[in-house]
């Protein structure tokens, strides 16, 4: 299979769902808000998250993959609107794009090939502990305090 298949068709939920839950993880919130300055009490605000969900995904895309040494690189690219929680209440909504770079180990280590035809779930579970976050970039951050 050729690697850019393997990326964009038989792995493209899989990356949407890592990179999801990357973006959904409350410690990603300072290096995602990080240059917003207009957000009153941000740190604060920050401090007391304890949820984050993804509201849309506008777009996602593989902008460039290549194997090296055992691994397969991913430069993947996802729009998103984000809602952030404490204690059940929101506190904001985020909108943005995240721009990461993940490794996964490549074919000759792991049979790729299962998320073709089996339960997404199931092999996300197994999976997921495989991919290596590299580099995650934020950028056309806006947010706003929901009243």
């Amino acid at each position: 299979m050729h690697l850019e298949d393997l990326v964009d068709d038989t792995l493209e939920e899989f990356l949407l769902e890592c990179v999801g839950d990357k973006v959904e993880e409350v410690s990603q919130l300072p290096a995602m808000l990080d240059g917003i300055n207009y957000l009153e009490d941000k740190d604060e605000l920050i401090a007391e998250t304890d949820a984050c969900e993804i509201l849309d995904i506008e777009d996602s895309i593989v902008e460039h993959c290549y194997e090296e040494d055992g691994k397969i690189h991913i430069f993947y690219s996802l729009e998103y609107i984000l809602q952030t929680f404490s204690d059940s209440e929101f506190i904001w909504r985020i909108q943005g794009t995240v721009k990461a770079h993940l490794t996964i180990p490549d074919e000759k280590t792991v049979n790729w090939s299962e998320f073709e035809d089996g339960c997404f779930e199931d092999l996300y579970e197994k999976y997921k502990h495989l991919v290596n976050f590299e580099r995650i970039d934020y950028a056309f951050i806006e947010a706003d305090i929901i009243e």
